[in-house]
């Protein structure tokens, strides 16, 4: 089957620096071939496709998603919507994320199952959208044996059995990742906490159904039992130290800081999740990441977009605000949003620009390597390309290839 080459890119492979005068050829949907643009012979059926210095880079990844928000939290929000109604949300949601340029999405949890769902009518075919990791229904910790609940946007229970019971009705509908409210704190209430024996319970009967966990959690000790425990996502860690992050690499789990809700919640306010007026717990998370960088833990962006203070579609505003608030490299920045994004997903495939891996791929028409603002211009994401395949966008005008016979 004929490749396309795209040649004369500025090469981003999610691990190292910016590459100008690069080829990458794409056969089959995968990678099939990467070097300098007179270093990869082009053969009679060949498409050609000359990027003139724009930026060649993986899909990006969004590591912390709920395909089901719009507008929560405001009147008329989706969290008074139906469950059709949410579905329909969800499939506009992801479709916009695509648009921005992001491949792949992992789930942080949504409603009425409609994850997997939207995950399989994605995979065959049946509507265009990202690659979904999907997520079950949140699990909190009921406060008493009164408030125990459970119907498909929440489970609040208690104790190991409680939990285990729950879970196993979601991991039989096909979820992928569970995800639990181990602590409260950054936007959720203070009292919740999940004792050591429930989070094992959930890790457990998710490992048997070949599942993961992940967990919302801001309080140390709820962080280390999480971790200890085989949670493999953690979400948000607002009082992780170095304690932690000797468990963070120990564990080989993910973090996601998910930094930017606090910040614009602290500058609108007016909201219903308990987020806090000012910026302590913002400027607390800031400080922290260089530390997580030079330690090397997982870093993978991902907020709570679709509640009313952070729209869908803003989605790179996060990795900008990391940026001018914390400092991080733009270069680092892209690794969070391919390298370990890509692993994240659980796939061994995405992530990288190299021979082998699925052709997810960006073509923009500036460097986020030097500007990681890039990425939140719309006018600068030139075509998105999935699997091998154009799915938003379009090739440069005037490049779109000729053949090279």
């Amino acid at each position: 089957m004929s490749r396309v080459l795209y040649t004369n890119a500025n090469l981003l492979d999610g691990e190292h620096a910016a590459q100008s005068g690069a080829c990458v050829a794409v056969q089959n949907g995968r990678i099939a071939a990467v070097g300098a643009s007179d270093s990869v012979t082009s053969g009679p059926s060949d498409e050609v496709i000359d990027l003139q210095g724009r930026t060649l880079m993986p899909g990006l990844v969004m590591g912390h998603y709920h395909a089901a928000y719009r507008g929560y939290g405001e009147e008329g929000g989706s969290q008074t919507a139906t469950g059709v109604e949410q579905a329909f949300l969800a499939l506009g949601n992801v479709q916009t994320a695509l648009k921005c340029g992001y491949t792949s999405l992992i789930s942080a949890g949504t409603h009425y199952n409609i994850d997997v769902e939207l995950a399989e009518a994605i995979n065959t075919g049946e509507v265009v959208g990202p690659r979904l990791v999907s997520c079950s229904r949140n699990y909190m910790p009921a406060m008493d044996a009164a408030s125990v609940m459970e119907d498909e946007e929440l489970c609040m229970s208690q104790g190991p059995d409680g939990f285990r019971k729950g879970v196993l009705f979601d991991l039989e509908r096909g979820v992928k990742i569970i995800k639990i409210f181990a602590s409260g704190g950054h936007g959720a209430p203070e009292g919740l906490c999940m004792s050591a024996e429930e989070i094992q319970a959930v890790v457990g009967v998710a490992r048997e159904h070949g599942a993961r966990v992940r967990a919302h959690v801001a309080g140390k000790q709820q962080i280390l039992d999480c971790v200890r425990s085989g949670v493999s996502i953690i979400d948000h860690g607002d009082e992780t130290d170095d304690e932690c992050i000797e468990a963070y690499l120990e564990h080989n789990v993910f973090v996601l800081p998910s930094a930017y809700v606090l910040l614009k919640a602290a500058e609108l306010g007016g909201n219903m999740f308990g987020f806090h007026s000012d910026l302590k717990d913002f400027h607390n998370i800031c400080g922290l990441l260089p530390k997580l960088v030079d330690a090397g833990v997982k870093l993978v962006p991902g907020d709570d977009f679709g509640i009313w203070q952070i729209p869908h579609g803003d989605y790179a505003q996060e990795l900008v605000c990391y940026a001018e608030h914390a400092n991080i490299a733009p270069l680092e920045l892209i690794k969070w949003s391919t390298l370990y994004g890509g692993e994240m997903t659980g796939f061994s495939d995405l992530g990288t620009i190299a021979p082998g891996k699925l052709a997810d791929l960006l073509i923009v028409n500036s460097d986020p390597s030097t500007d990681i603002g890039v990425l939140a211009q719309p006018e600068n994401m030139q075509a998105v390309i999935k699997g091998g395949e154009l799915v938003s966008g379009a090739m440069p005008e005037g490049l779109a290839a000729a053949s090279a016979g």
